[in-house]
């Protein structure tokens, strides 16, 4: 016996819909995207680098540091930008002063707290408590 289009259709529609029904629960499961961050090492560009990709679940702030010579990222912040929640290509960051070839850099994001305009690391916070990575580190070619 051959099945009509009818009901091919209506089998197709009820698979869908139930797709569709298991996809919406399986998202309402899992918790948000968490924040991420990729900077790729790159070419020394002025006073200015470029953030490949940067994924917010609140506004805040990407804010790059130099490091020490041991590699470590330093405390005070050489530049950053502002960027609302969502995902974000190509972010051109100014620095306070253009990095040596050769410089260990760090990315890191942080969530707008205080509500205040401009980056402050004592009022805002990093998105990641201390298990997970801070920073993502990059060099300049």
């Amino acid at each position: 016996m051959k099945p009509t289009l009818k009901a091919q259709l209506l089998a197709t529609g009820l698979g869908l819909a139930f797709v569709g029904v298991a996809t919406a629960a399986a998202q309402a499961a899992t918790p948000g995207t968490p924040p991420s961050v990729i900077v790729f090492d790159q070419k020394a560009q002025a006073n200015a680098l470029s953030v490949d990709y940067a994924y917010l679940p609140a506004n805040g702030y990407v804010v790059i540091y130099g490091a020490d010579k041991d590699g470590n990222p330093i405390k005070e912040p050489l530049g950053h930008a502002e960027l609302k929640a969502g995902d974000h290509r190509g972010v051109k960051i100014e620095l306070k002063s253009a990095p040596k070839t050769g410089a260990a850099l760090w990315a890191s994001l942080y969530s707008d707290k205080d509500g205040k305009p401009g980056f402050d690391r004592s009022g805002d916070a990093p998105f990641w408590s201390d298990a997970l990575p801070l920073q993502n580190q990059f060099l300049i070619r």
